[in-house]
């Protein structure tokens, strides 16, 4: 499926495309805001990642008090799928996306990347 281009008097007035493009590009959107502003880490986190070296997605799971079975559940998968993300330094972006929205926090809340604490 692609993008429907509506016109009047021969000028592009609206764009129809599929939902998931939609949804796509509404996540890309989000992202890109998202990095102008300034992303924070609680202290709590960030000392059990840093100085005990936790894996900064746990580290998050056990500040939020959540549990992996919980968490698991709210983005579908097993929890022992959710323990080797969670375990994983590698996650796909669209994975960090997932596990972020089950957190209730932003993506680059589990990268470490931009962020102040």
């Amino acid at each position: 499926m692609s993008t429907q281009i509506i016109k009047s008097n021969g000028k592009p007035v609206f764009a129809v495309l599929p939902y998931e493009e939609y949804r796509q590009m509404r996540r890309r959107l989000t992202i890109a805001q998202k990095r102008d502003e300034k992303v924070s880490i609680p202290l709590d986190v960030a000392e059990k990642h840093l100085l005990e070296g936790v894996p900064l997605i746990r580290a998050w799971r056990i500040y939020l008090g959540k549990t992996q079975k919980e968490l698991a559940a709210a983005i579908g998968v097993s929890q022992s799928a959710w323990s080797q993300m969670e375990n994983s330094e590698k996650n796909h972006a669209e994975t960090l996306e997932k596990i972020a929205v089950a957190l209730g926090i932003q993506p680059e809340q589990l990268t470490l990347k931009d962020v102040w604490v």
